[in-house]
């Protein structure tokens, strides 16, 4: 997650980086497909 917020001339307002922190941690925890599915059903 570090690497991916310090990037040079990278910025993010916090709201940002939470979001991206929730999706990097899908990820790792092995959710990636349930969370899109998730978000497709809600979309619908």
């Amino acid at each position: 997650v570090q690497q991916r917020l310090k990037r040079p001339g990278a910025w993010w307002r916090l709201e940002q980086a939470e979001a991206m922190l929730a999706l990097r941690l899908n990820r790792v925890n092995g959710h990636w497909e349930d969370y899109w599915q998730d978000l497709i059903k809600q979309a619908a």
